[in-house]
């Protein structure tokens, strides 16, 4: 994790040998300050949210397009006391809370489906995905499948349908049956992907491989946010 409180500020370690607390879960977190990656905290004891995963600078840098109290809220269900940190957690008065999940990693289905109803309970929920050639072939197959040769109009958007590069459809299946809002970033671009979440009559025309996306601007995905 980036942030933490300490000294009555929220922010990141500056040297070696901090220590503060969890305000998830009151654990002992100690300073991680590396010479070849960006300063964070670490729990002593392990980390409380069982969904936590490496981190870098595309979710950092994406977690500092947020208003800093935005950044790494945690949220304890009160019933089973089942803890996480929402990656980024917007919530305007007046208005419903939007939580972003910031995905760089593969992630399971089940996985996902847990996320989904965990935050989706407590606002609106979208997901970030990046797509990306670090470990896999997904980046490929995403910009062998783009296309823009068949266009539709679909809630008041252009989306345009294409068919997913290469034998696996795995990937893309996964993220067609999500039941939240699931946004696409790749090479600097935003895509907004239709889901069963909103789009269910456009995805349940498609066969498998088939998907649907809408080009998105950053600010407009900040916008939908809640920025």
């Amino acid at each position: 994790m980036f942030y933490a409180w300490i000294g009555g500020a929220y922010r990141q370690p500056i040297i070696t040998g901090e220590r503060t607390i969890c305000n998830c879960c009151e654990g002992d977190l100690l300073a991680v300050v590396p010479h070849d990656n960006r300063a964070h905290w670490r729990h002593k004891a392990g980390d409380c949210d069982p969904w936590s995963e490496p981190e870098g600078e595309w979710h950092l840098a994406w977690k500092e397009k947020f208003p800093l109290h935005s950044r790494e809220v945690p949220m304890i269900d009160q019933t089973t006391q089942e803890r996480h940190r929402a990656d980024v957690f917007l919530q305007l008065p007046g208005c419903v809370g939007t939580t972003i999940e910031l995905q760089h990693s593969a992630i399971s289905e089940k996985e996902r489906d847990a996320r989904e109803v965990f935050y989706s309970a407590r606002g609106r929920m979208f997901w970030l995905i990046h797509i990306h050639s670090e470990t896999n072939f997904n980046a490929i197959s995403f910009r062998c499948s783009y296309s823009t040769e068949s266009p539709f109009q679909f809630g008041g958007s252009t989306f345009y349908s294409m068919s997913w590069y290469g034998r696996s459809k795995q990937f893309i299946e996964k993220w067609k049956r999500s039941r939240t809002h699931v946004y696409f970033n790749i090479d600097g671009h935003i895509f907004y992907l239709a889901t069963m979440a909103v789009c269910t009559a456009v995805v349940q025309t498609q066969r498998k491989g088939e998907f649907a996306l809408c080009h998105v601007t950053e600010q407009q995905f900040l916008k939908s946010a809640g920025v």
